[in-house]
């Protein structure tokens, strides 16, 4: 910004902070606070804010939710697992929540808990595409097929030329000795995304593999 600009923003965040600091018996304001020092790039400041607004309401999840979010990029996941389980208790609809619970949980390789809460947000966010995908995957990693089958499927469904689904059922079958189920979504992703080079390379490796496929 240029000098003008740059005195107009300095004054425009300090009545901002000055207003937010007046309302700080409130948790809104604290956490309105923390969520300014987060995008000024001062996580302690950040921190001790919205500390501040759970302690003023324990019940005031968006202060916990972003605080576990900003512990998860400083890889305090113990607090951040910690926060995130307390919402999921308070409130047991909030299905965003529980999905990055579920994530945050296959980060630290609690695969068979993490599942539990993809699979709760999946059902609350049908719709959502992502998280049916994420679930997918899970599940084909702890070698539960037909729950990876049907969300991966049900994640393509959503967004039906998405090249990071095709790939996933196609590998999906292939991994299993499945040739000929992988095929028409190697075949849909080599035309949807004629750049991508793994539609081409897995209808390549299907040909030369699908006449020995036992029938």
């Amino acid at each position: 910004l240029g000098p003008t600009l740059r005195k107009v923003y300095e004054e425009t965040l300090d009545e901002f902070k000055d207003s937010m600091e007046y309302s700080a018996d409130f948790a809104f304001a604290r956490y309105n606070l923390a969520n300014l020092y987060v995008s000024l790039g001062q996580p302690d400041e950040a921190v001790r804010s919205f500390r501040a607004a759970i302690k003023i309401d324990d019940l005031f999840y968006p202060a916990k939710v972003n605080l576990a979010m900003l512990y998860n990029r400083q890889g305090k996941n113990d607090e951040a697992e910690k926060l995130l389980r307390e919402v999921v208790h308070q409130e047991p609809d909030m299905y965003e929540v529980q999905y990055s619970l579920g994530l945050l949980l296959a980060e630290r390789k609690k695969y068979q808990d993490a599942s539990l809460y993809l699979s709760t947000a999946a059902r609350g966010m049908p719709n959502r595409a992502r998280v049916s995908y994420n679930l997918g995957m899970l599940m084909g990693f702890l070698r539960k097929d037909v729950e990876a089958e049907a969300a991966l499927q049900k994640a393509l469904a959503i967004s039906p030329d998405n090249a990071e689904y095709l790939t996933a059922l196609a590998q999906f079958y292939l991994k299993r000795g499945k040739y000929r189920e992988a095929e028409p979504f190697a075949k849909r992703l080599s035309e949807a995304h004629p750049t991508h080079p793994a539609g081409r390379e897995m209808l390549e490796f299907i040909h030369s593999r699908a006449p020995n496929e036992k029938k």
